[in-house]
This record gives C-alpha cells, sequence and structure tokens, in this order.
C-alpha cells in the first residue's frame, strides 16, 4: 500500500475552491475545462474582469475552446451567462451543490439567467465564424480517421475494456424506450439543438435518432459530439451522415475526451502532409479540397497511410506528376476489390501480371505504351485511368 503524501509549503496568498466542486464537479470534468473555471475564479476572487480573448491567450488555447467550456459549466449549473455575438458581457458563479454535477437541481440554479444559455451558444456560433481562420483553429478541420501509431501520443490512453459496442453489433434504430430516456435527458436536448444550430436546420426524427445512436448507445460524450460537429462544420462538412461516419471511426478507436479527439486531428494533419511529401508537394500546406479529397480516402475507403502512399507512388511512377484524382481512380478501384492491406496489393499484382502475360501470349503481342504508362505497371489497367481522366 503506497504512503499517504504530506502537502507543505509557504502560503503566498490563496484562491479558495470550493469542496463541493472538487468532489462533486472536478472528477467528472475535462482538464481543459477545470482549467479555465479555475482561471475565472482566480479572477472573481480578485475582483478582476477578464475578456474570453484573454483567457484563451493565458490558457494557450481558441475562443471557442473557451466558450465551449463555459457552455459545459453552464450546463453543469456552475456558471450563468450573459452576453450576445462574441461578447459574453458577464459570467455569474452559482454555489456548487454537493453531490448534483450536472442534475436539474444543479441546473436550475441559474434560472434568473435562463435567457444567458442562449446567448452563449449564440456567442459560441459567431465566434467560430471569426477564428475559424487562425491556424490553430483552422487545423481542426482535419477531422480525418487515420489509425494512430502504437508509440504516439495517447495512442493507449484509454483502458482496455471500455465497453463500448462496436458499431457492427450494433442496430442503428433507437428503441422506443430509449427515446422516451432521451426525451427527458436535457445534456442531449442541448446537444440537439447545438447541432441543428451548427448545421443551419433543426434535426429531424432521423437526425435525432443518428444523435442519439452516438449518444446513448455508443455512450459518446455531448460535449465530444459537439466538438465533432464543429470540426466538421469549420471543415466544410455539413452532413449528418458524414459526422456520423467520423464519430463511428472515433469510436472505434476508442476517442471518448475532446483531448483525444485533438490529438488524433493532429495525427490526421500529420498524414496530409506526408501524402503531399509523396508528391512532392511537401513545402506548402493542403488545399481544402485537397483535404476533402483525401478525407474520402482516409475515412469513407477505411486506408491505412501506407495504401494510400503506395498509390501516390504509383501515380508518380505512371504519369511523372501529382495528380490527387489519378491516386483516387486507384484508390477507388483497390476499393472495389477489398484491399485493406499490403499484401493485398501484392496478391492483386500477381493476379495481374499473370493474366497479362496470358494475354500477350495468345496475341503475341508487346505491352501497349505512351507517355503515361511507359514501364509495365502491374494491379489493374491504368490505361484505363488514364483515358478516363483524359476524357
Amino acid at each position: 500500500m503506497m504512503a499517504n503524501m504530506r502537502l507543505s509549503g509557504r502560503d503566498s496568498g490563496v484562491t479558495a475552491v470550493p469542496n463541493a466542486f472538487i468532489d462533486s464537479y472536478l472528477t467528472k470534468a475535462d482538464g481543459e475545462y477545470v482549467k479555465v473555471y479555475l482561471l475565472l475564479w482566480r479572477y472573481f476572487c480578485d475582483k478582476r474582469e477578464i475578456t474570453i480573448s484573454e483567457v484563451a491567450d493565458l490558457l494557450d488555447d481558441t475562443e471557442k475552446d473557451v466558450l465551449r467550456a463555459l457552455r459545459y459549466w453552464s450546463k453543469q449549473g456552475l456558471l450563468a451567462i450573459r452576453g450576445a455575438g462574441q461578447e459574453v458581457t458577464e459570467i455569474c458563479f452559482q454555489r456548487p451543490l454537493e453531490g448534483t454535477a450536472g442534475t436539474e437541481a444543479a441546473v436550475s440554479a441559474q434560472a434568473e439567467f435562463a435567457a444567458g444559455k442562449e446567448h452563449l451558444e449564440a456567442a459560441g456560433k459567431d465566434s467560430e465564424r471569426s477564428v475559424g481562420e487562425e491556424p490553430a483553429a483552422g487545423a481542426r478541420d482535419d477531422a480525418l480517421k487515420g489509425e494512430r501509431p502504437s508509440g504516439d501520443k495517447g495512442a493507449n490512453r484509454l483502458a482496455p475494456g471500455r465497453g463500448r459496442q462496436n458499431k457492427k453489433e450494433s442496430s442503428r434504430s433507437l428503441s422506443s424506450a430509449q427515446r422516451k430516456k432521451l426525451a427527458l435527458d436535457e445534456p442531449f436536448g442541448q446537444l440537439v439543438y447545438i447541432v441543428g444550430k451548427y448545421l443551419g436546420e433543426p434535426l429531424g426524427p432521423a437526425g435525432s435518432d443518428t444523435l442519439g445512436y452516438l449518444y446513448e448507445t455508443l455512450g459518446m460524450p455531448a460535449d465530444l459530439l459537439e466538438y465533432l460537429v464543429e470540426t466538421s462544420v469549420d471543415a466544410g462538412h455539413k452532413s449528418l451522415h458524414y459526422i456520423e461516419r467520423v464519430a463511428l471511426n472515433w469510436h472505434e478507436r476508442g476517442i471518448g475526451t475532446i483531448q483525444e479527439a485533438k490529438e488524433q486531428v493532429d495525427f490526421n494533419r500529420r498524414q496530409y502532409y506526408q501524402v503531399l511529401k509523396a508528391f512532392g508537394l511537401g513545402r506548402r500546406g493542403p488545399a481544402p479540397e485537397e483535404k476533402k479529397v483525401m478525407d474520402v480516402w482516409f475515412y469513407d475507403y477505411g486506408f491505412q497511410l501506407e495504401i494510400v502512399l503506395e498509390a501516390c507512388n504509383r501515380t508518380i511512377g505512371a504519369i511523372h506528376e501529382p495528380s490527387f484524382e489519378y491516386a483516387g481512380k486507384i484508390l477507388a478501384e483497390w476499393r472495389k476489390k477489398g484491399v485493406r492491406s499490403r499484401s493485398d496489393i501484392e496478391t492483386l499484382d500477381a493476379a495481374f501480371a499473370k493474366g497479362r502475360e496470358s494475354g500477350r501470349g495468345r496475341r503475341n503481342e508487346p505491352a501497349k505504351t505512351n507517355r503515361f504508362h511507359n514501364f509495365d505497371q502491374v494491379g489493374y489497367d491504368y490505361d484505363a485511368i488514364v483515358k478516363e481522366l483524359n476524357g
């Protein structure tokens, strides 16, 4: 049994935090949210004012990160918010209630500022438009879904047996009992409202069921789903189908917190640059349309980086110039043929080479060559790709 730690030191000024906050709220909240709360509490105790921008600078976050934290604490009943647009004009601390974090009793504590919640959501929506072009925020549109290598930071953050259900073992539909439960679930109701705001229209029954499946059946936290929708919209993806596919991919990879999602986003951004490097374009960042194309490769097709890089290498070998369209044709064909690994490609190549040699023997003619196809490529009909690309 480990010994208790004795905490000591010289007191040089104190900011007292209510015990109820530590006991009932701190252990359940994301660490980034706790940092925002404690910084605001420090300024409150000193009777100093601070702006959202200043909080973001002090914590090395974006304004959207700060607004997301405020929304979380508002939902927990610890903060009441007033403000409109990008300006939050007042934050009123509510007394932490022992053992009631996130309950109806805690949320009701901010009734006097009931309109503040809607204003804060509006602030978050407007703020994302203004800060979405900043490099730190813009990097989030890389909400791709590549596999994280075993040595990558955060890869083994989650404990085994987290209890997440495989999507292949689940039905996407909700039971009547689940729908009744969600109808009384305030955080879910707020999530549906916020997602509708991000997407520009209220969610219908089908959209609510999709969100309910991710939230209730798969157990994905509301703040993580909100972050996912935010990053997807920032990247130009306002399709709920796209958001669902990303969510399922995150679920499969055991991503359960915003911090883990941010680490995945950083990893995926590095994949973008590796693809550009394979194309000889490593001196610049990916264009928005290029990101969308790579989203399809990594996410819709589900290819690992090594498969995508192989397609890029074959593209350069075939036409001697970078072409996302040409590489996309290769990957689409591999997807049709069930390629999931390098060994699958080798098997496909061998079968194609055997068929080609057999055909040449019957026709007694050499392989067709042109400026696009000046060496004996194997895998499948690259000439057909060139013909299709050239119309």
